[in-house]
């Protein structure tokens, strides 16, 4: 739910503000009288929570906009005290008490996450979607992301949903970032954590990203761990990526195999030739013209149709 404060003490709104910014909520509009308030409400028809001071509305203003729209809360702050345990604590009870999940797994979705700092997620779902003749869609709050020739789209959360039904017969591929742990993110209320819930309820497959190194299959194992106490999965493909074919990249290799315990996985190999993004559907001397990553992506790519 939105979060409107109608606060009449600047310095009381100022820390009410940052407290719930350090807590991940975040605050849509602030209202600086009583005729702005109502402007807001009025051209705005989905349901929010109101902070407002004891003194900014009166008994017959706020009927009055109660009429306006019976879906929004009320949440009245003491400019003289108020407590920010309590404060936190009625938020939280009204923002889940009114959240609407509408989980539907979509067949043409997938979900690309990574873990901590592993490279190839951005990338990956740019060559796959590309291969695929699909779209890309990316959250407007991460960070840079390498260009793509594919259709990508970089949107808010709040405009997923809406986004993921407009391309309802295309390929999509969500660029969702990284996790190690999806019990917990589901979890928390910040919006990264909403975003990876929202993606992952509506994807039908989800490739999860690990690089070859010690730290990348520390994170893989926290991962499979905590995958064991989610309910209802979607299909997960694992990716072993910036595989080196040495003796230490082998070991790595078996490792990875055996953490995964038979489950649908792909390497890919260490390459800087990534340079150019070249599609290899449809041309029947292609594949045998790519690299051993380009060969890769065109099985995922297959296997994903």
């Amino acid at each position: 739910m939105k979060i409107v404060t109608a606060i009449s003490d600047s310095n009381t709104e100022q820390k009410i503000s940052s407290l719930l910014f350090s807590q991940g909520f975040d605050i849509s509009y602030r209202a600086l009288s009583l005729s702005n308030l109502i402007k807001f409400i009025t051209s705005n028809s989905e349901p929010m929570i109101i902070l407002h001071s004891n003194n900014f509305l009166s008994s017959s203003d706020l009927g009055n906009i109660v009429k306006l729209n019976n879906k929004n809360r009320f949440i009245e702050v003491s400019l003289d005290s108020y407590s920010a345990l309590e404060l936190l604590s009625d938020l939280s009870n009204l923002s889940q008490n009114n959240k609407i999940y509408n989980v539907e797994r979509l067949n043409n979705v997938c979900a690309v996450i990574g873990t901590p700092g592993s490279p190839g997620v951005s990338t990956l779902s740019n060559f796959l979607a590309l291969y695929v003749s699909g779209v890309v869609i990316a959250a407007s709050h991460h960070n840079l992301r390498p260009k793509s020739s594919a259709k990508t789209l970089i949107i808010s959360l709040d405009a997923l949903s809406e986004s993921i039904k407009s391309f309802n017969s295309s390929r999509i591929f969500i660029d969702s970032g990284s996790t190690i742990n999806l019990t917990n993110t589901f979890s928390d209320r910040r919006v990264n954590s909403r975003w990876l819930k929202e993606v992952v309820g509506t994807s039908r497959q989800l490739l999860y990203v690990a690089k070859s190194n010690d730290l990348g299959i520390e994170y893989l194992t926290k991962f499979v761990s905590d995958l064991e106490n989610l309910i209802d999965p979607p299909e997960i493909t694992f990716i072993l990526n910036q595989q080196k074919f040495d003796r230490s990249g082998q070991e790595m290799q078996t490792k990875f195999r055996n953490l995964i315990n038979g489950s649908r996985y792909f390497i890919l190999p260490f390459t800087n030739r990534l340079t150019q993004e070249v599609p290899l559907k449809g041309i029947k001397t292609s594949y045998w013209r790519a690299n051993s990553y380009q060969k890769q992506i065109a099985k995922i790519g297959t296997q994903l149709l």
